[in-house]
């Protein structure tokens, strides 16, 4: 009796625990996913399924197939999975890798697995480094709002390895219920769909209008009440009163969203509501206040341009080029105030937490954790080498969007200094509004090195910044470098650097920080 009695506590608390999605976003392994269904072509009924939907989505609704899911060791059955995604499946047009959605309760209500309903599979379309969501949406996250959580996993279906996969958090009732707390956050969850552009703007009182520019109800779908939207829409578009800013602060958490922008900006996000006018929810909150949740990260990190030149992005910190296009951005910087606000967002972010202090371990932990797995994909989307440059190094592609004319150069500086260069932009952008924004100054400066004279090695002092990932390179008075080391971590107060096969001389040894920044020292090896 005592057995039963310690086992029956052992679940309960497994299951207490679980409720929380700590085990799925567990970040610091990979997980594996293996998922059985009794397709025995699932590849091509999906893909076939997939495309149907998206030529005519009114007759092809999304389907899902029936599975059992075996998530690190553990079974639930009678699940269902799908095919998802716009872009991010389209350009994954080799392999057998594309993007999933599995959901726990389809086909039993009642049915979760660690407190989750539903969980998104994505790849790594233009995503050279694999980071990109996981990024984007842990800074969400530490500039206070509810963003999704990820982790890493590997994918089978029907015993087949498809490859390494990022799990994202599905923003839904469970969601809510989770970060908004309560058992009432039922509200309408609205989301912009595949390919939409939903700027905000006034479509009168139909509800289809939005329905048909991509606006989605993802929550109480068969109540299919749009007043609440509509109400707001309108509200935004015509209302006129002198008390339109107290208004808006009640009908809309105007904080939150500017955090979210500010945000997107330093990350260089382009697919977003300033930008393309859609990857976004809009939650209708039961307490009158709309609520903004950012969604689908991976297009960051990156500068886009079609072949001829023309850049998607602009080069302003406030989007004012969109601010006629986008009727909230519109009616929120119309006001100074919220100007201030904004800007000082953006000053204390990229201060605190857009830094390598902040972001560098978190980069570095993920990179060594996914790097093997990766290496070993059948189905990458990127090559390994990419991969392995991601961090540090810029790269560019060349991709054809699929049944389109278009054709984009995308560039992908490496991701430390781009953190360093987006930041020397915020502030030269500050500088522009005459706000005032202090960060650590990019440039040369003296190392201090020991001992000097050298031998076989030479000690580099580390500066102490909590994180340091530097490339070491060693020229001779001549001007020919006899050294080229791959970026190294320094977590001590000094690194060693090894000088094999160096003749003696006199030498000039430059390190190029992740920052940006270059020390340099006169060395001397006997």
């Amino acid at each position: 009796m005592k057995k039963v009695i310690i086992s029956i506590l052992v679940f309960f608390s497994c299951h207490l625990f679980s409720q929380s999605g700590a085990i799925v976003f567990n970040d610091s392994i990979i997980h594996e996913i293996k998922i059985q269904t009794p397709l025995e072509d699932w590849f091509t009924v999906l893909e076939a399924e997939f495309h149907a939907n998206i030529t005519d989505p009114d007759n092809f609704p999304e389907i899902y197939h029936e599975c059992d899911v075996t998530f690190d060791g553990v079974t639930t059955y009678s699940c269902g999975f799908r095919e998802k995604g716009n872009a991010s499946n389209t350009l994954a047009n080799f392999g057998r890798k594309n993007p999933f959605k599995i959901s726990f309760n389809e086909f039993n209500n009642n049915q979760t697995f660690d407190g989750l309903k539903k969980l998104n599979l994505n790849i790594f379309i233009n995503d050279p480094s694999l980071m990109h969501d996981a990024t984007c949406n842990k800074l969400m996250r530490d500039a206070g709002l509810f963003s999704s959580r990820t982790a890493y996993t590997k994918v089978w279906v029907n015993d087949e390895y498809i490859g390494l996969y990022l799990i994202i958090e599905n923003v839904d009732k469970t969601f809510l219920k989770s970060k908004y707390g309560g058992a009432f956050n039922d509200g309408n969850l609205y989301k912009t769909d595949r390919g939409a552009s939903v700027p905000l703007d006034w479509q009168g009182t139909d509800k289809q209008k939005y329905k048909d520019q991509g606006m989605k109800l993802t929550t109480n779908e068969t109540m299919d009440d749009w007043t609440g939207f509509i109400n707001f829409v309108d509200f935004l578009n015509n209302y006129t009163g002198d008390d339109f800013k107290q208004q808006l602060e009640i009908k809309f958490d105007v904080h939150s969203y500017l955090k979210a922008l500010a945000v997107e900006k330093c990350v260089r996000s382009w697919d977003s509501y300033w930008s393309g006018g859609n990857n976004y929810f809009i939650y209708d909150h039961p307490d009158g206040q709309f609520k903004w949740i950012p969604w689908d990260m991976n297009e960051t990190f990156q500068d886009i341009k079609v072949l001829s030149g023309t850049t998607f992005l602009n080069g302003y910190l406030i989007p004012t080029p969109q601010l006629d296009k986008r009727p909230l951005l519109a009616k929120i910087f119309q006001y100074d105030e919220y100007k201030d606000e904004y800007l000082n967002y953006a000053c204390d972010f990229i201060r605190t937490k857009f830094t390598l202090d902040n972001l560098g371990p978190s980069l570095l932990r993920w990179h060594n954790l996914i790097d093997e797995t990766y290496r070993n994909d059948p189905n990458r989307l990127n090559s390994y080498a990419s991969f392995s440059k991601s961090l540090t190094e810029e790269m560019e592609d060349v991709v054809s969007m699929t049944k389109s004319s278009f054709v984009l150069r995308i560039r992908y500086p490496g991701i430390f200094p781009f953190i360093q260069s987006q930041r020397e932009w915020v502030v030269q952008q500050l500088n522009g509004w005459e706000k005032s924004c202090e960060i650590k100054n990019n440039g040369l400066y003296n190392l201090d090195v020991f001992p000097n004279p050298a031998h076989d090695y030479i000690n580099v002092s580390n500066e102490g910044s909590g994180f340091e990932y530097a490339q070491f390179k060693l020229y001779g008075s001549n001007g020919k470098m006899y050294m080229l080391s791959k970026f190294e971590l320094m977590q001590n107060t000094y690194f060693r650097l090894e000088l094999p096969h160096v003749p003696q001389g006199v030498y000039l040894l430059l390190k190029q920080d992740s920052d940006g920044r270059i020390g340099r020292a006169k060395i001397v090896v006997e």
